[in-house]
């Protein structure tokens, strides 16, 4: 079965956003590894002042 230059053109552009792709989420999940590995950097993204304002509320028994 022999591709018109247009159909190849097409094929080849799309080869190329996959792959593109596939290095792209491979870049975002070596990035989330890391970040995953790394707690002291997960703790400081944390926010106290959020965390203590979610502590303190109390809610009234209706």
């Amino acid at each position: 079965m022999a591709l018109g230059d247009g159909e190849a053109d097409e094929l080849e552009k799309l080869l190329a956003d996959v792959l593109r792709t596939i290095r792209e989420n491979d870049q975002f999940i070596r990035n989330l590894k890391e970040e995953a590995s790394d707690p002291i950097d997960a703790d400081a993204e944390e926010d106290p002042v959020a965390d203590a304002v979610e502590e303190s509320v109390e809610y009234e028994e209706l």
